[in-house]
């Protein structure tokens, strides 16, 4: 019998060992995916479904500087279809003049043309027909950026060094009908023509193809491949309270990285815009497509701090008892005093007093199942389940202490 307890004892202690550094394994590698998960199920979920792009980025209409940049494009636009100088010899053979499309008389004209065209083009960004256009062009460029990021061509975007753009030709037609209502008469001299809006440039759009094509192929099968490593790393821990804490601060450092990411990305993809792009408007196309990116950062980020926080308190290290005490104070109390009025809980309070564990990990898996029914959550939705899960926990505190009429 001597012989075999120290035996029994280093068997137990080996495999303690192999299950901490197996969970080690799991959750390091769980928190290291994480960012990667996150911005695969983003290019699948947002950048890949064309109705979710152009529910995005339509708003965009109404941003000040992409109405400034459109009003812009088109107006250049329609100076530059009409043939002032064939205008100006017109005039001149009218009034028997010398033929010469250049000079006062042609400036003059152009300038009265673009001063007309300023003001109708900045009058119909305003109107609900652009916003019409803007999201049909906006879902034209997304089949043009698609193809751009899986690396095909087409006649709008090619992988040598073309860029995903917005066909703002209609939007021409809509500005020259505008100017020919307002009397302009000369507007119907502007031919239909092609004028482009960068949406995304290519420079970018190259380096990213590969990463594009892996991250939409992992956008479904990585998250769950994350989660599930999670769940092992936890369940195998001899210890899965620490391990638990460790996941959420693991996921949270991983989520920090990524999030300064994005900042550096939307800083080098503004420095290396062409001059004559707007940095304004290039600004709100980018924050607007990575918005849902950002959104689930954050997201996320609450959620591992909540489990890295919760899992700390339900610990004996100092000073998660005194604060468990303290947060128990009001609903003990409220328990005792209940009982003391003779509207005790009986059996019941001493049911969740007796298996106050398994109880409350019922109630935060509700949570858990609340916040994966929950269409795209955002850290707001997160706080109000954590709010909520509190509460019932308060009260389930009060059933107790009031079962047995002394503090639980």
């Amino acid at each position: 019998m001597s012989e075999s307890a120290p035996e029994s004892g280093k068997r137990t202690g080996g495999r303690h060992r192999w299950r901490v550094a197996v969970a080690s394994v799991l959750v390091a590698l769980a928190c290291i995916l994480t960012p990667v998960a996150v911005t695969a199920a983003w290019a699948d979920d947002e950048v890949g479904d064309t109705d979710r792009f152009v529910a995005t980025l339509g708003p965009l209409s109404s941003d000040p500087a992409v109405q400034a940049e459109g009003a812009d494009r088109v107006a250049a636009a329609v100076v530059q279809a009409v043939d002032v100088g064939s205008l100006t010899d017109a005039l001149r053979q009218a009034l028997g003049l010398d033929l010469d499309g250049s000079g006062p008389f042609s400036g003059s004209l152009q300038s009265l043309l673009r001063g007309v065209t300023d003001q109708a083009t900045r009058a119909f960004v305003t109107t609900d027909a652009f916003d019409l256009v803007w999201r049909d062009a906006l879902r034209i460029a997304h089949a043009s950026a698609l193809r751009a990021l899986e690396g095909k061509d087409d006649a709008t975007v090619t992988t040598s060094g073309g860029e995903v753009v917005l066909d703002l030709g209609p939007m021409v037609d809509r500005v020259r009908q505008s100017l020919v209502d307002r009397g302009f008469s000369i507007a119907t001299n502007i031919p239909s023509t092609e004028q482009r809006f960068v949406l995304l440039h290519r420079d970018g759009l190259r380096k990213g193809q590969d990463a594009f094509r892996f991250l939409e192929t992992a956008g479904t099968w990585l998250p769950i491949l994350v989660v599930v490593l999670f769940v092992v790393g936890v369940c195998v821990a001899p210890r899965r309270r620490p391990v638990l804490m460790w996941a959420g601060l693991g996921t949270l450092l991983a989520l920090l990285v990524l999030a300064i990411g994005l900042v550096v990305a939307r800083r080098y993809y503004l420095d290396e815009l062409p001059r004559e792009v707007s940095r304004d408007a290039a600004a709100a196309v980018f924050d607007a497509l990575v918005r849902f990116l950002r959104e689930t950062t954050r997201t996320l980020a609450v959620i591992a701090a909540a489990i890295a926080v919760a899992a700390f308190l339900v610990g004996p290290a100092r000073p998660a008892p005194g604060i468990r005490r303290t947060l128990a104070a009001g609903p003990d109390a409220a328990g005792g005093a209940l009982a003391r009025t003779g509207l005790g809980t009986g059996s019941v309070g001493r049911f969740v007093a007796a298996r106050r564990g398994p109880v409350y990990a019922v109630v935060g898996l509700l949570g858990a199942v609340w916040l994966a029914l929950w269409n795209h959550p955002t850290w707001s939705s997160v706080l109000l389940i954590v709010v909520v899960v509190l509460a019932v926990v308060a009260l389930l505190e009060v059933v107790a202490a009031a079962g047995s009429g002394r503090p639980a």
